[in-house]
């Protein structure tokens, strides 16, 4: 993970210094799907999955901003020859504030913060026992959309976010560097 922040941090720099118009604002609402790499807590698995994320909000400012999300986790690990399968499963779905950032006309920096419900987290051993149970999360992410097109409806979206959740009688975070796109709803 220690190289993935870092290479965060540079795109976020490289398309902050773009100036055009920018595709959100008040009045706006806002449809888009995420993919990318999750690195579960090792209380949970120590290993790294594909996340899979939808959302949508609306846009009471042009700051401000309420946006609900699904997020889906999955990780197989493996293991050594003659050791059985571990399949790791994480839904969660959150409502979170948005506060969005407008240094240019095409590059909108945001950041977030959440709660919600983890709804199912199964860890299946092959043959052995599964293991369901579901507990509060709460989030905080940063990212970035890039804008693009005449109309500005369409944009890129980068997102850091760190997802916690209490399972199991344990706490865990699980650190995501997710890449999508996002449409924006509404009048121009």
């Amino acid at each position: 993970m220690a190289i993935k922040i870092p290479l965060f941090l540079l795109c976020l720099l490289v398309v902050v210094a773009i100036p055009v118009d920018a595709g959100v604002g008040e009045g706006n609402g806002e449809i888009g799907f995420d993919f990318g790499f999750i690195d579960f807590d090792s209380n949970i698995n120590a290993e790294t999955g594909g996340r899979l994320t939808f959302r949508g909000g609306y846009h009471f400012s042009n700051l401000f901003q309420l946006e609900g999300m699904i997020i889906t986790a999955n990780v197989s690990d493996f293991g050594r020859p003659g050791y059985h399968v571990q399949n790791t499963w994480l839904g969660a779905f959150l409502v979170n504030a948005v506060f969005n950032f407008h240094p240019s006309t095409n590059v909108v920096p945001y950041a977030l913060a959440g709660v919600g419900r983890v709804a199912v987290l199964d860890l299946s051993t092959g043959s052995g026992p599964n293991f369901d149970e579901d507990g509060p999360a709460f989030q905080a992410a940063g990212g970035v959309r890039l804008f693009f097109g005449d109309s500005k409806r369409a944009a890129v979206r980068l997102e850091l976010s760190l997802l916690g959740e209490r399972t199991f009688d344990v706490q865990s975070i699980h650190t995501s560097l997710t890449v999508g796109f996002t449409w924006r709803l509404g009048s121009e």
